[in-house]
């Protein structure tokens, strides 16, 4: 893959109300974010949905494919409240993160091949190291926001500085720990608050 390791999710479907239901429980938390990560934006559907939500925040949308980051760029270009970015350029802090069916790989043929050990597809180091950079620049009572994710934040390093949301959606596809194996039965929570 042409960006190794920084390589999250390869495909870069997506649509602009994926999920409202996490978008709208975002902003009744937080309904004063000023700023705003979208980490792996893909062609900015998902940056549309948050400013609908969001009229007066800097949203920036991070993405690591360039053809999709040409997309995001073009589809937001009217907003100038909008920035589109490569990960590395991510900077500052942020009120709310969002990382929405990113931090995984291929998880249909994951599904599909009811793969036991996650470790060689998607190393779980992979997942922590990201997390614990989204959640260093997520600011004191910032909101955490991931679903689709191969591993439960819960499991993560960083998450010693967060606390889950209570009432928000529950993640309930394959799991999978930190040794790569698949949680049986697990569940995890979608949005969580850094306790600073």
């Amino acid at each position: 893959m042409a960006h190794g390791r920084a390589l999250h999710q390869t495909t870069p479907y997506t649509e602009e109300e994926r999920y409202p239901e996490l978008f709208d429980l975002a902003a009744r938390l937080r309904p004063d974010a000023r700023r705003i990560l979208s980490f792996g934006c893909s062609t900015g559907e998902e940056l549309v949905a948050l400013r609908r939500r969001f009229p007066d925040a800097v949203i920036v949308g991070a993405e690591i494919n360039p053809r999709s980051r040409r997309m995001a760029t073009r589809r937001c270009a009217a907003d100038s409240g909008i920035r589109v970015v490569r990960p590395s350029a991510i900077a500052g802090s942020f009120d709310l993160v969002f990382a929405l069916a990113v931090l995984q790989r291929e998880p249909h043929t994951i599904a599909e091949m009811e793969v036991e050990d996650l470790s060689v597809h998607y190393p779980f180091e992979r997942f922590d190291g990201a997390v614990r950079e989204l959640v260093g620049g997520l600011r004191r009572g910032g909101l955490l926001c991931v679903i689709h994710a191969h591993y439960p934040i819960e499991v993560a390093t960083a998450f010693a500085d967060l606390e889950p949301v209570r009432d928000s959606p529950l993640m309930q596809e394959p799991l999978f720990g930190p040794d790569g194996r698949r949680l049986s039965g697990a569940v995890a929570r979608t949005i969580f608050q850094n306790r600073g």
